[in-house]
């Protein structure tokens, strides 16, 4: 010890302990002193890594760390923080100063053993691997040699088609008691107009106003459901083995636009039932992904479609550790820990082929991921051929999520990356964001309302909501193989 204080006040600390070896040669003597202190430096670094963890629930709340840094969060190379601001620590030798005024997004914040209190049973499915029905058939991808500028200066002709379609009894010729049967009768019209416009929401159909009717109309259309694509993680609990309900754990969170595809798994189309909807808000959110693409700056499409993108679905803060120990360690041992944890956890792992970083996010601060592999923001429909934003930055991206209503657990906050896992800069997220929010459109559910989508055309999300006692908000879904 003596020896590495020496080294320290002569060449500094970096140099006494990340030096390789990490020490001078010892005489015989004294080897037995060296391991005892490299035996010491590492647990040590697990107490530190532990520390960091239950740092980002418990002092910092729902958010960890990363909640400190939120748009009322200021990094400063300076030692004093501005007026109506407090210092709340360091990071990457910046003093973080955080607003004194309690923001929207820290109230309606959530502890992690709160909400794993609250869902018990969705806990349970996830250990217990929930269920399934067909496989989830692979993501269709079909984006190679895409001439942007050609494909943007000949739009077909419907891009500006009604979206969605509402279609009533009338609309098909059925009285408002028509059953399954009939309505399944219409399902070459359905389809059609499917394919046309993207996204169709029925309504005023008295026979879907129950779940059993939900089932019997998608199936006498002649879809197929098929294995949720998130199946197994904490997003969705099971009605049976085909139905899902959506996502409503997390009420105060904003749920961005994206398709329900990830690089591996793809349903083709699914189904959105209203049982009952919620007291205030949690409005449907569709949007044209091939309008999207045309809407777009040109530049940006572009950018993103030369660099790709990869999409981080798992992660926690790094803490200290980050400018410490070198970063693919730090990685290697939380994938490690991933891999061990209950449940299926080391499946879902396999399951998206998810690689892990320790990287850096928007604001500099590193957090451990699980990034899936690269993968195009753009994609071909299936069918038609057509361009289609195909991206789910919208939903993914902290930089957005940290500037709306936002209630997830650390463990859950997403982000996406340039594919050779570069910082995607803020003004063009920003871009993505009010393109969207310019096309966007915004459905009232009503009891017994169904959204039929084409999932590779079409994103979909969730405004957040408030649900009164006894009114609580019943929604579900069903993915389809074709």
């Amino acid at each position: 010890l003596r020896r590495i204080l020496r080294t320290r006040r002569h060449h500094g600390w970096l140099s006494a302990t990340m030096m390789a070896p990490p020490f001078a040669p010892a005489p015989l003597r004294r080897r037995t002193q060296s391991r005892t202190v490299r035996a010491l430096l590492g647990l040590g670094l697990v107490a530190a890594a532990v520390f960091t963890v239950t740092l980002s629930f418990t002092q910092y709340g729902n958010g960890g760390l990363a909640s400190t840094l939120s748009r009322s969060t200021v990094a400063r190379n300076s030692l004093v923080c501005p007026a109506g601001t407090r210092p709340r620590g360091r990071i990457n030798g910046k003093m973080i100063c955080r607003s004194t005024v309690e923001d929207e997004k820290k109230k309606s914040s959530e502890s992690f053993v709160d909400y794993v209190g609250r869902n018990k049973d969705l806990i349970d499915q996830f250990v217990s691997k929930g269920t399934g029905s067909r496989p989830c058939p692979a993501t269709m991808w079909n984006s190679k040699d895409m001439d942007i500028p050609a494909l943007r200066a000949n739009p077909p002709a419907d891009l500006d088609v009604e979206f969605p379609l509402y279609i009533s009894p009338e609309d098909l010729n059925l009285p408002a008691d028509a059953t399954a049967e009939a309505i399944g009768e219409k399902k070459d019209l359905v389809r059609q107009l499917m394919l046309k416009h993207g996204a169709l929401v029925f309504r005023g159909f008295e026979s879907t106003m129950t779940m059993d009717g939900y089932r019997d109309a998608y199936k006498a259309l002649g879809f197929s459901s098929c294995e949720d694509p998130l199946e197994g993680t904490f997003l969705r609990k099971n009605a049976d083995k085909e139905i899902k309900f959506t996502f409503n754990q997390n009420p105060t969170h904003y749920v961005g636009m994206h398709t329900e595809c990830t690089h591996t798994l793809g349903p083709v189309s699914g189904a959105f039932w209203c049982g009952n909807p919620a007291s205030v808000g949690g409005e449907f959110t569709l949007l044209d992904g091939r309008k999207m693409f045309f809407d777009l700056d040109q530049d940006v499409v572009q950018r993103f479609y030369d660099k790709d993108v990869r999409i981080k679905v798992v992660g926690l803060p790094a803490g200290p550790l980050a400018n410490i120990v070198p970063r693919n360690m730090l990685a290697g041992a939380f994938e490690g820990a991933a891999k061990v944890m209950p449940g299926p956890t080391a499946d879902l792992m396999e399951k998206y082929e998810l690689d892990f970083f320790v990287l850096d996010d928007y604001e500099g601060v590193p957090r451990f991921g699980g990034l899936e592999p690269r993968q195009s923001p753009l994609n071909r429909h299936p069918k038609t051929g057509d361009p289609l934003w195909f991206c789910n930055i919208h939903n993914h991206a902290r930089y957005l999520s940290d500037r709306r209503p936002n209630s997830l657990v650390e463990i859950a906050r997403a982000d996406v990356y340039y594919g050779d896992l570069s910082t995607i800069a803020a003004q063009d997220v920003q871009h993505i964001d009010d393109i969207t929010r310019k096309n966007l459109h915004k459905v009232a559910m009503q009891p017994g309302d169904i959204v039929l989508l084409d999932n590779y055309r079409v994103l979909h999300g969730r405004e957040n909501f408030t649900d009164f006692e006894g009114n609580a908000r019943k929604h579900c879904v069903t993915w389809f193989e074709n």
